[in-house]
């Protein structure tokens, strides 16, 4: 247990800067410009409620020391954003800025808030077998299709930002067993221009999935994969 002063003199600092670090999650938000696209303008004052939740969630994680309340917001959150047409990776984003501007404002005491953070980031993994399998093996299958439809190493910073998406939409659609999620997802971003085009990725993504993952496990998410491809 933390001692209670400790805790007391976090809590009261991040209440009383409670605008200012609204403030600054937001803009930090919204640098990526997936959240203007997805929700336009009006999406920011949703995202600021959102945030005053997630506010109120830590410190109410943090004034009852509990490492299991705040990874079971964000995996509630997470149900809501998926409705909303977000993916978990959009997710972690969240708590990230959270935590990232967090940390200014806490300064030294953030070792406080910072456990709870991971444990939120590790909370969002899925028990599904073949979703463990896929987190093992996550970055190297974003770096093979980056590399396979991006061959230049200056051009793939985006390329695995984009594969990264794709399979975080894959895995949810797959986990959730709510195939549509993800024909839903791919006909949001067809418009959107991609330099290596959409098919072209989810097609090296289907490859390396096959090749990559055990064939329970690979099979889980193909078929929703090749849902969209056929």
């Amino acid at each position: 247990m933390l001692p209670a002063s400790l805790v007391d003199s976090a809590c009261e600092i991040l209440e009383s800067a409670r605008p200012l670090l609204t403030d600054a999650i937001l803009a930090d938000l919204y640098t990526n410009p997936f959240w203007k696209n997805r929700f336009d303008e009006y999406g920011r004052e949703y995202a600021r409620i959102d945030i005053q939740y997630h506010l109120n969630s830590l410190i109410m994680a943090l004034r009852s020391d509990s490492r299991a309340s705040y990874p079971d917001y964000w995996v509630r959150y997470r149900l809501v954003m998926v409705q909303r047409g977000a993916c978990t990776r959009h997710v972690h984003e969240c708590i990230a800025c959270t935590a990232r501007q967090v940390g200014l404002v806490l300064s030294e005491a953030f070792p406080l808030a910072e456990p709870h953070f991971a444990a939120a980031h590790r909370g969002l993994e899925y028990d599904l077998p073949a979703c463990k399998a896929l987190s093992a093996q996550r970055d190297a299958i974003i770096e093979r299709v980056a590399g396979q439809i991006s061959p230049l190493e200056d051009e793939r910073g985006s390329t695995r930002r984009d594969v990264r998406y794709h399979l975080s939409y894959l895995e949810d659609a797959a986990a959730l067993d709510r195939p549509e999620l993800f024909a839903q997802y791919t006909q949001s971003v067809r418009p959107i221009p991609m330099e290596f085009g959409l098919s072209g990725a989810l097609q090296a993504l289907d490859e390396a999935l096959t090749q990559m993952l055990p064939a329970e496990s690979a099979t889980i998410f193909t078929a929703v994969l090749r849902s969209v491809l056929l």
